[in-house]
């Protein structure tokens, strides 16, 4: 069943069943066969659910039908005795009671009143609240709690009545917390986490259906994720590490095991695959470039996902390791302030919201600085932070070790960036992680394959983990992994000498990517051949299509110009750090092939004395619309340039006019 877009409903109970029909739709459909079900409900989540022209305000939705005067939870409660009564063939009618009750659930890592029932009871009275105001309110709603326990105990004998067809059941009784049990559980595990656990069941041996007791389960996914952290949330570990929603969890995980299906890719939130979003930071001449990097999963090249603010595509080829965006594609400062969440026909994306301290690791697949939640030392880190979370990274940065250097402003308004950090004090950095109150972010003291030494291609870059061939890192393992088999370069077991450290030159190893594994953690690195620097000019003329590589400098500024006036930054290498220790004659003459882009008409170069040269790779008129700051910025230093007697003289002129139309008549004078 599901509901339509139309205008707004005119009474409570018509808003109700609207928010009844799209929570069914959502988490009860049939399309959730045989897959376990977990109601998690939070501010992101609703406002992807509610969708333009839904109904009101799911808190609000609910606290009008609730009776005041008495028992609030009656209204509701009478509705489902008589549902108990029918052929019982939807859900029992208080899904959206037991949202909000999940909600008040999500809402209490803001409180500073602790986890128990108190602080539980605050954040419900916050969600539910009679028209009329006042606080009196959350004493009946604390005190009727029971019939919300009933309910949930009608929506786990549904679904197990359905067999599986319209999901599997996860909701389970606490022995500790009772009452509000129910609704904290179901927002311990969220839809990102589902491919941590599947790998954690694998990795651990368990078998689809397995009964397995709760605490050994907890204990377990304790120990696996100090060295597997990727792909948990935040909420799942700061259960992980507080004693008290680890409870809550014991069950649930038993629920999750005996429902998954086998498979690598589980059947988790109605099959749909958690695709990936991080925010990537790109450094260039003029400063910083923010994007987001999606990263692709296996066997889905595009989907089409909707939220709120309209449809996200994601495309591949394959052996794609990233998705390219199109359509609504999420603000960056919206997301990481509210939340995103969107869902397609097999992937989902998901983030959390209210983080202000994040950690960026370079990523060559993604090409910059990007955001992880693992800390290791001797790899370099960037911090992006807001105002509030200032304070809080400047002591963990001072507690690890590390100074303060002053930050400078980010392209995200509100955010600021730390200068390139190493940490090189593991014990250092393990106190200060444990201090520091920054759950989205952990370390793993000693658990993890870090590469030393090698000949990088450019230590400087942000592609630290390019090596020369002939000059292959050494890999550090743990301890723990040095027994025979338990290291793989590239899925062959890899001997281990007796200290750890690895020496991987001389294995006859082959220009591009290899990939160390020990018990779940990895380290990737990438070999290149080693580059001569070539003669070759920039400029000229390209009739036809655009050639399959052009030549350009290593040095100054390199960019393609399209007919709608924008410039397209080169993707290129800047000259091995190497050369300027060891071969510093070669330094200021080196050159890289770049592969044009179809939209391209001009590629540009910019010498660092400030030598221009222009290159016509096709024609075509140009077809101004309004340029951007940063467009106007690069023209205003072109603008001038004359080709004189140059073939392609005149369709440069018109694209210099096209340009000067854009700027007010006094921008630009003679001298």
């Amino acid at each position: 069943m599901s509901p339509q877009p139309g205008p707004q409903p005119q009474s409570p109970w018509t808003a109700f069943a609207w928010w009844q029909d799209r929570l069914t739709a959502a988490f009860f459909g049939e399309d959730r066969r045989d897959t376990p079900v977990l109601f998690f409900i939070d501010n992101a989540e609703l406002r992807a659910l509610q969708g333009e022209g839904g109904a009101g305000e799911l808190g609000t939705t609910v606290s009008s039908v609730l009776a005041w005067h008495g028992n609030p939870y009656t209204p509701v409660a009478e509705r489902c005795r008589t549902w108990r009564r029918g052929k019982r063939e939807d859900p029992p009618p208080c899904l959206p009671l037991l949202a909000a009750a999940v909600l008040a659930a999500a809402n209490m890592q803001r409180t500073e009143g602790g986890p128990g029932a108190p602080a539980y009871y605050a954040r419900l009275a916050e969600v539910l609240r009679p028209s009329w105001g006042g606080t009196q309110h959350q004493k009946p709603l604390q005190n009727n709690y029971d019939e919300l326990v009933t309910q949930w105990r009608y929506l786990d004998e549904w679904l197990r009545e359905q067999a599986g067809t319209r999901g599997l059941s996860t909701i389970r009784e606490n022995p500790i917390y009772s009452k509000i049990g129910y609704a904290q559980s179901q927002v311990l595990v969220r839809a990102s986490d589902h491919a941590a656990l599947i790998r954690f069941f694998q990795a651990s041996g368990m078998s689809p259906n397995q009964p397995t007791d709760g605490g050994r389960l907890l204990a377990q996914l304790t120990a696996w994720s100090s060295v597997n952290p990727r792909g948990l949330s935040q909420g799942l570990r700061r259960a992980l590490d507080s004693p008290v929603e680890s409870h809550l969890l014991k069950p649930l995980l038993a629920a999750l095991l005996e429902g998954w299906d086998g498979t690598a890719q589980g059947r988790f939130e109605g099959g749909l695959l958690q695709v990936p979003l991080r925010l990537v930071l790109e450094s260039h001449f003029t400063g910083w470039d923010v994007r987001w990097h999606a990263e692709a999963v296996q066997e889905v090249e595009q989907d089409s996902l909707r939220h709120p603010g309209g449809t996200l595509e994601l495309a591949s080829r394959t052996g794609d390791q990233t998705y390219a965006l199109s359509g609504a594609i999420p603000g960056q400062v919206q997301a990481l302030r509210q939340g995103f969440s969107a869902r397609g026909a097999r992937t989902a994306i998901r983030i959390d919201s209210g983080r202000d301290i994040l950690a960026l690791r370079e990523d060559p697949v993604a090409g910059g600085w990007t955001e992880t939640e693992v800390l290791d030392v001797f790899e370099y880190y960037l911090f992006l932070f807001t105002p509030s979370g200032q304070s809080r990274l400047q002591n963990f940065l001072k507690d690890a070790g590390l100074r303060w250097y002053q930050p400078e402003g980010a392209p995200l308004p509100g955010w600021q960036v730390t200068p390139e950090l190493q940490f090189t004090d593991e014990a250092a950095l393990a106190a200060a992680m444990s201090r520091a109150g920054i759950h989205n972010i952990r370390n793993m003291p000693g658990r993890r394959l870090s590469l030393r030494n090698g000949l990088r291609v450019k230590k400087e870059w942000h592609q630290r983990s390019l090596f020369l061939l002939g000059g292959e890192p050494d890999v550090m393992v743990p301890q723990e992994f040095r027994a025979h088999g338990l290291v793989t370069l590239d899925g062959q077991p890899l001997a281990v000498p007796a200290d750890g450290l690895t020496v991987l030159r001389g294995k006859g190893l082959a220009p591009g990517r290899h990939v160390l594994t020990a018990g779940g953690s990895e380290a990737s690195f990438y070999l290149e051949h080693r580059a001569e620097p070539e003669e070759g000019s920039a400029a000229g003329s390209f009739s036809g299509t655009p050639a399959s590589t052009l030549v350009v400098p290593l040095n100054g500024d390199a960019r393609f110009l399209t007919a709608q006036g924008r410039f397209l930054t080169v993707p290129r290498p800047r000259e091995p750090g190497w050369w300027e220790e060891r071969a510093p004659l070669l330094r200021g003459g080196g050159t890289a092939r770049v592969t044009a882009p179809p939209e391209a008409v001009w590629l540009v170069t910019i010498s660092e004395t400030g030598k221009c040269a222009v290159a016509l790779l096709r024609s075509q008129d140009p077809d101004f619309a309004t340029l951007t700051k940063a467009a106007k910025e690069f023209w205003s230093r072109i603008v001038l340039l004359d080709l004189g007697r140059a073939p392609h003289a005149a369709l440069w002129k018109r694209y210099r006019e096209a340009a000067i139309s854009q700027f007010p008549h006094r921008g630009f004078t003679r001298v």
